[in-house]
C-alpha cells in the first residue's frame, strides 16, 4: 500500500514538473512548483527530484528563480545533510541579475547560516564539510561586499540583517541575552572553525555596521534598518556594544545625513526616539547612570515628554530592583586608549575573511570624543565663551529659518543645567572629532605616534637577534606549507552546483565538403529554395514550432533567404512578405527582420538601396491598401518610426496616402506620422517639412489643408529657427503670389477666386499670432494687389488680428506708419481689435496722430471713438453722421455700447443723453438739417437705451438752452409718440416754453402749436396761459382749436372764469373778423416744419394726433432722479 502511494506521488510530481516546464506564465509555473515542493518535502522525495527542481534556477522568470531559493531553504531546514548539495546553488542565486532574487538569497542565507553552524558543531569534520564551510565563507564575504557595491536599497537592507545575524551567532551571550538564539556558546566542541576567529570576525562586522551607520549619504531606509540592527545588538550583547551604540546614536542625532528630505528626517527622528526608548528600558541601563543620562538627554532633544521618560524610568527602576536583589553586577566597560594590536588570531582569521587593520580604531575615536567633551564642558561653563559663540554665530545666521532646521529642531527642555551642558559638549565633541580637530584628536594622534615609535625601536633591537632564526625557520616552514598545500589540493573536495547540465562537446572528424559535393544548377537551386521556403512556412501551420527560440530561428532563415536570392526567377522575398501579411499581428517581427536585413545588405553592397527601397515600398503599400484599419493604425506608425532609413519613395507614399484618404481618421493618422517624423528625423526634416507645407495649400482638399495648417502652427510655436525659417519663407512666398496675374503661372486662364485666395493666405495668416512682424508684408501686398484680393484679405483678418492683440508693438507700428493705399486695411484691423473691447491708450494715440497729421479721414476715428475725449467726439459728429447710414449706426452702437456683451465693463465719452443733445446742437453750416434728423431718428430706434427717463433728460437739457434748438419740438413730439406716459412732463415743458416766449422762434413756435394739437384736451390749460395775440395766432393756424376751447371755457364756473383775463376771453369768444391785430413776423432761417416738407420730422409733425385724449394731467416724470441706461446721472431740473 505504501509503495502504491509513493508511486502515485512520484507520478504526480512528474506530471507537475512537466506542466511547469510547459506553462507560459510565471503564476502557473510557480503554482505547479509549489505543489512539487510540498510533495517532495513531506514525502522524503527530495533526493529523487533534486536535479529536476534545481534545473529551474536558470529559468527566465524571476518568480521561478525565487521559488528555487525558497526550495533550498525548505530542503536544508528539513535535513541539514543537503547543505553540501545546495550551498553552491545558493551562492549562484546571490549573483543573479534580478535584485529580487538577490534579496531572497540573502534572506535565505540569514536563516540557514545558524542552522549550518549548529549542524557543523555536531557532525564529524571531513573534506565535504570543510568545502561547504569554505563556500559559506565566500557567501559571507560576497554579502559583506554588497553593502557597499549594491545600489539597491532593498539589497543593502538584507545585507544589514545578515550582518546582524553574524554578530549574534559569532559572539557569546551575556546575562541579558536571549537564550533561544544560536551563539558561540553552543560551539565550544566544534573543531571545524576557530572560535576566536569567528569572534574577531563578528567584531569586525559590527565595526562595519557602525561605519555604514555614520555614512553621510546613506538612504533613510538603510539608516533606519542599521539603527534597528545596532539597537538589537546592544540589547543582546550589552556588555560588548551598548556603549558604542549609544555613542553612534548620539553622533547620528548631531549629524543627520544632509541628503534626507524633510519627511525622511521626521521618520528617522521618530525611529531614533523609538530605539532610544528601547535602550532606556534595557536592564543594563539600570546599572549605569551615565547611559541613563545620555539616553534621557537624547530623548528630550527628540521631543519626548516627561511622562514618556518617567514611564520608561519606572520600568527601569523595577528591573533594577530585581537586579540588585539577585546581586548581579554587570562588568563595567573598559575603554581602550591604545590602538588594537595585530594578534595571532587576526592572522588566523584571514583565510576566512580578510580584515583590514585600520590605523585609527573606533575605540580611539570614542576616546577622542570623551577627551574633547571634558575639555569643552569647562569652556561652556564660562559665560564669556558662550556669549562669544552666540555673537559669532549671529554673523552666519540666515534671514529665515531653513526647512531642514525646522524639521529637526526641538526646544531645549533643560537649558543651562549641568546635564544639558554635558550633552551639548558631547554633540560638539562628536562634530569636532568627525572633522579631525579638538584636544582629543590631538592627544590620540600623539599617543599613536609615541606607540608607533616605541614599537619601531623595539622591533629594531630584536631584529638582529632573530634574523638568523627567522631565515632558517622560514625556509623550513615555507617548504612545509607548500607540501601541505599540495596535499590539501589533492585531497580537497570541490563542490559543484546541483541540477541538470548539458553534456560536453564531442570531437568529430572534419569532412572535406569540396570533395564530396558538386555545384547545383540554377534550376535546382530555385526549386530547392522554393521547397525550403514552403516547408518552413508550412511548419507553423502544422504546429511543429513549439517554443520562441524555434520561431526566432525560423524567421532568421526566411530573412536570409529573402535577401540572398533577389536575382533569381523565383522571388523568395515576395513569397515571404505575402506570408507575413497573411497574419501581420503575429508576423510583424518577420517584416522588421526583412527590412533591417535588406538595409544591412545594402550597406555592404556600397549603399545600393534599390532592393531595400523595393522592400520598404512593398510593405508600406500593403499596410496602406490591404490590411484592415485597426492593423494599419497600429503597424503603419511603427514601421515609419522604426525602419533604419526612409527613402524618398516612402515619403511620397505617405504624402499620397494623406491626399487620397477619404476618412478623417486616415487623414489624422497620416498627419500624426508626418508630424512625428518631422520632430524625430532631424536629417530628413527639410524634405518632410516641404511635404507638410505643400499639403497646406492642396486644392480641393479642405480637410487636408485644415490639419496641415494646424500642424504647421504647432511646429512654428514649438521649434526653433531650423523649423520656423522654412515655414515663414514658404508662407511669405505664397503671400507674394497674390501679386501675380493668375494663381497658376502654367495655366494663364485660371482666375483668382475667393477660395484660391484663401488657400494662399492661410499658411501666412496662421503664423501672424506667433510672429507679429509678418503683418508689414501683408500691408505691402495689400497696396499692390487687385480689389478682389483686397476684399478677401479684409474678410479673413479677424482671427489672426485678434490673436495678435491691440498691444502688439508691430500692429501699433503699422498704424503709425500706415503705407499709402493701406488705409482701409489699417481701418479694418482697428475695427477688429476694438469690436468687443475698448481701445488701448497707445492705439488711440496712434490713430489720433494718423488722423490729424496724415490721413484726415474721419472713418479712422470710428474704432477708437470710445478712447477719445467728449470734446473730440462732439467735434467729429458732423462728419460722422454724413457717412453711410450703416456706418452711422455702427458709430452710435460704439458710443452707446450696444455691441458690448452683457457683464463687460464699458465706458463711453458720451452718455445717451449727451449724444442726442449734441446732435441737436450741430451747426447747420457744418451739416444739413435733414442729415441731423436722420441721425436723431437712429437714436430713437434704440428704444432699450432711449427710455422715457432718458428722453425726459434730453428735453430738459434742450429746453434750458438759449436760443432753443430748432429740432426741439420735433423731438418732444417724437418722444411723446414713443412714450405716452411723458404727457404730463410735456405739458410742463410747454408751460415753461411760454415763459421763454417760444413764439419768438418761428419753427419752434410752429412745433409748439402742433404739439398742442396732439395733446388735446390736456393742452387747453397751456393755451389759456398764452397772451391774447399769440392765442389768436394759434386760432388762425389751427381753427379747430377755437370751438373746442370755447366749449372748454363754457364748462367753467363763474369763479373759474373770473380768473381768466378779459383779453383771453375776448380772443376765445370774438369773431375772427373782429381781430385786427397781427403778430410781427421774425426773420428766421430755420427749416420749415410744415406739412409740405419731405423730411421725416415734418411728416411726423403734420400727422394728426397719435395720442388719445387723456384725462389725467399730473403724469409728470421726475427727472431729478432719472439716470440714463449706461449709468450717467441726469441733470436736475
Amino acid at each position: 500500500m505504501v509503495d502504491t502511494l509513493t508511486e502515485q506521488t512520484i507520478d504526480r510530481v512528474v506530471e507537475l514538473l512537466n506542466d511547469a516546464i510547459l506553462a507560459s506564465t510565471d503564476k502557473d509555473k510557480v503554482n505547479n512548483l509549489r505543489q512539487v515542493q510540498e510533495l517532495v518535502i513531506h514525502n522524503d522525495l527530495v533526493d529523487n527530484f533534486l536535479d529536476e527542481i534545481l534545473g529551474f534556477q536558470n529559468d527566465a522568470l524571476v518568480e521561478v528563480r525565487k521559488f528555487v531559493v525558497n526550495f533550498i531553504e525548505a530542503a536544508c531546514s528539513k535535513d541539514a545533510e543537503f547543505f553540501p548539495k545546495l550551498i553552491v546553488n545558493l551562492h549562484f542565486a546571490l549573483n543573479d541579475s534580478s535584485p529580487h532574487v538577490v534579496k531572497k538569497g540573502i534572506h535565505v542565507s540569514t536563516l540557514l547560516y545558524p542552522k549550518f553552524l549548529k549542524w557543523a558543531s555536531k557532525v564529524k569534520v571531513d573534506e565535504i564539510l570543510e568545502s561547504t564551510h569554505e563556500v559559506w565563507c565566500n557567501i559571507k564575504r560576497y554579502i559583506f561586499n554588497l553593502l557597499d557595491s549594491s545600489e539597491n536599497d532593498g539589497v543593502r537592507t538584507q545585507c544589514i540583517k545578515f550582518m546582524e545575524m553574524i554578530v549574534i551567532c559569532q559572539t557569546k551571550r551575556d546575562q541579558w541575552s536571549n537564550t533561544d538564539d544560536f551563539s558561540l556558546d553552543s560551539m565550544e566542541n566544534c573543531k571545524l572553525v576557530n572560535l576566536e576567529q569567528l569572534e574577531e570576525e563578528a567584531n569586525y562586522v559590527f565595526e562595519q555596521l557602525l561605519i555604514f551607520h555614520g555614512t553621510p549619504h546613506i538612504s533613510s531606509l538603510n539608516l533606519m534598518a542599521t539603527m534597528q540592527s545596532l539597537v538589537i545588538l546592544a540589547r543582546q550583547r550589552s556588555d560588548r556594544y551598548l556603549s558604542k551604540v549609544i555613542q553612534a546614536l548620539e553622533s547620528l542625532h548631531a549629524n543627520l545625513p544632509p541628503t534626507l528630505a524633510k519627511s525622511q528626517v521626521t521618520s528617522v527622528r521618530k525611529q531614533l526616539k523609538v530605539q532610544l526608548t528601547l535602550l532606556l528600558k534595557h536592564p543594563a541601563a539600570a546599572t549605569n547612570i551615565q547611559f541613563q543620562t545620555q539616553i534621557i538627554q537624547l530623548l528630550n532633544d527628540l521631543g519626548a515628554g516627561q511622562s514618556e521618560v518617567y514611564k520608561c524610568l519606572q520600568e527601569v527602576r523595577k528591573r533594577g530592583l530585581k537586579v540588585e536583589q539577585a546581586n548581579i553586577e554587570p562588568k563595567p566597560k573598559k575603554i581602550k586608549l591604545e590602538p588594537d594590536a595585530e594578534s595571532s588570531t587576526r592572522e588566523k582569521l584571514e583565510p576566512v575573511l580578510p580584515l583590514p587593520s585600520p590605523k585609527v580604531t573606533r575605540n580611539d575615536a570614542n576616546t577622542a570624543i570623551d577627551i574633547t567633551s571634558e575639555d569643552l564642558i569647562s569652556c561652556l561653563n564660562n559665560i564669556a565663551n558662550v556669549c562669544d559663540l552666540v555673537l559669532v554665530s549671529l554673523l552666519s545666521l540666515p534671514d529665515s529659518m531653513p526647512a531642514h532646521f525646522l524639521a529637526t529642531y526641538t526646544p531645549v527642555a533643560a537649558a543651562g543645567t549641568p546635564s544639558q551642558i554635558k550633552h551639548l559638549a558631547r554633540l560638539l565633541s562628536t562634530q569636532f572629532t568627525t572633522t579631525g580637530i579638538g584636544k582629543g584628536v590631538e592627544e590620540m594622534v600623539e599617543r599613536a605616534a609615541i606607540s608607533a615609535k616605541a614599537k619601531k625601536s623595539q622591533n629594531s633591537e630584536q631584529q638582529y637577534q632573530k634574523i638568523a632564526t627567522l631565515v632558517s625557520r622560514g625556509i623550513a616552514q615555507e617548504a612545509k606549507k607548500q607540501e601541505q598545500a599540495q596535499l590539501n589540493n589533492q585531497n580537497k573536495v570541490k563542490l559543484m552546483p546541483t541540477g541538470k547540465t548539458l553534456s560536453g562537446s564531442v570531437k568529430v572528424k572534419q569532412l572535406n565538403f569540396e570533395e564530396l559535393t558538386t555545384e547545383l544548377s540554377d534550376d535546382m537551386k530555385v526549386r530547392m529554395i522554393a521547397d525550403s521556403v514552403s516547408r518552413i512556412i508550412q511548419a507553423e501551420e502544422r504546429k511543429l514550432i513549439t517554443c520562441p527560440s524555434q520561431l526566432e530561428s525560423r524567421n532568421k532563415v526566411l530573412t536570409h533567404l529573402s535577401t540572398e536570392f533577389h536575382d533569381h526567377s523565383f522571388n523568395v522575398a515576395t513569397l515571404v512578405r505575402g506570408y507575413a501579411f497573411e497574419d501581420i499581428r503575429n508576423r510583424a517581427d518577420l517584416l522588421f527582420n526583412l527590412v533591417y536585413n535588406e538595409y544591412a545588405v545594402a550597406k555592404k553592397n556600397g549603399n545600393d538601396m534599390s532592393h531595400y527601397d523595393n522592400c520598404l515600398s512593398f510593405i508600406f503599400k500593403e499596410l496602406i491598401e490591404r490590411v484592415d484599419v485597426r492593423d494599419r493604425d497600429h503597424f503603419l506608425p511603427r514601421f515609419f518610426y522604426e525602419v533604419p532609413l526612409l527613402t524618398p519613395e516612402v515619403i511620397s507614399q505617405l504624402e499620397g496616402m494623406i491626399t487620397r484618404e477619404t476618412s478623417y481618421s486616415g487623414i489624422t493618422l497620416g498627419f500624426s506620422i508626418l508630424q512625428t517624423l518631422i520632430e524625430k528625423k532631424i536629417k530628413l526634416r527639410p524634405q518632410l517639412l516641404s511635404v507638410m507645407l505643400n499639403l497646406s495649400i492642396l486644392m480641393d482638399k479642405p480637410e487636408v489643408r485644415a490639419q496641415a495648417i494646424k500642424v504647421i502652427k504647432y511646429l512654428h510655436e514649438i521649434y526653433g529657427a531650423d523649423v520656423k525659417g522654412p515655414i515663414e519663407r514658404f508662407s511669405l512666398e505664397k503671400l507674394q503670389r497674390l501679386l501675380d496675374p493668375c494663381p497658376i503661372p502654367e495655366e494663364p486662364e485660371t482666375q483668382w477666386t475667393e477660395d484660391v485666395i484663401k488657400i494662399f493666405l492661410l499658411p501666412y495668416l496662421c503664423l501672424l499670432p506667433n510672429n507679429h512682424k509678418l503683418i508689414h508684408d501683408l500691408a505691402l501686398v495689400y497696396v499692390s494687389t487687385i480689389p478682389d484680393i483686397k476684399r478677401v484679405i479684409l474678410r479673413v483678418l479677424d482671427v489672426p488680428v485678434k490673436g495678435m492683440g491691440m498691444d502688439s508693438p508691430e500692429l501699433l507700428l503699422l498704424v503709425e506708419t500706415c503705407p499709402k493705399g493701406a488705409e482701409t486695411l489699417v481701418t479694418r484691423i482697428i475695427h477688429v481689435l476694438t469690436d468687443k473691447q475698448p481701445p488701448s491708450a497707445d492705439l488711440v494715440s496712434r490713430v489720433r496722430d494718423l488722423y490729424h497729421k496724415r490721413v484726415p479721414d474721419v472713418r479712422f476715428l470710428i474704432p477708437v471713438l470710445n478712447g477719445l475725449s467728449k470734446r473730440e467726439v462732439i467735434a467729429a459728429l458732423p462728419k460722422l453722421i454724413k457717412l453711410n447710414q450703416l456706418v452711422v449706426k455702427e458709430v452710435f452702437n460704439r458710443l452707446l455700447g450696444t455691441q458690448v456683451e452683457s457683464g463687460q465693463n464699458y465706458q463711453s465719452p458720451l452718455t445717451a443723453a449727451d449724444l442726442l443733445v449734441a446732435l441737436h446742437n450741430i451747426d447747420p453750416s457744418k451739416c444739413d438739417m435733414k442729415t441731423v434728423m436722420k441721425a436723431i431718428s437712429l437714436c430713437f430706434a434704440e428704444k432699450h437705451i432711449y427710455t422715457d427717463e432718458v428722453l425726459a433728460i434730453v428735453m430738459q437739457l434742450l429746453m434750458e438752452q438759449s436760443p432753443l434748438p430748432t429740432l426741439l419740438m420735433r423731438t418732444v413730439i417724437q418722444s411723446l409718440s414713443l412714450h405716452p406716459r411723458l404727457l404730463g412732463f410735456v405739458m410742463n415743458i410747454l408751460q415753461r416754453l411760454i415763459l421763454k416766449q417760444v413764439w419768438n422762434q418761428k419753427k419752434v413756435w410752429e412745433g409748439f402749436i402742433k404739439c398742442c394739437q396732439r395733446t388735446k384736451p390736456q393742452s387747453f390749460q397751456v393755451l389759456l396761459q398764452l397772451p391774447a395775440p399769440q392765442l389768436r395766432t394759434v386760432f388762425r393756424n389751427s381753427p379747430d382749436f377755437k370751438p373746442a376751447l370755447q366749449e372748454h371755457v363754457s364748462s367753467f364756473t363763474d369763479t373759474q372764469r373770473s380768473h381768466l383775463p378779459q383779453s383771453i376771453l375776448d380772443a376765445i369768444f370774438s369773431d375772427d373778423g373782429d381781430v385786427k391785430e397781427e403778430i410781427p413776423q421774425l426773420e428766421n432761417n430755420e427749416p420749415e416744419c410744415d406739412g409740405q416738407s419731405n423730411s421725416p420730422s415734418s411728416s411726423v409733425l403734420s400727422q394728426p394726433a397719435l395720442i388719445p385724449p387723456v384725462s389725467i394731467i399730473n403724469t409728470n416724470v421726475n427727472i431729478a432722479t432719472v439716470t440714463t441706461t449706461n449709468g450717467a446721472s441726469a441733470m436736475e431740473t
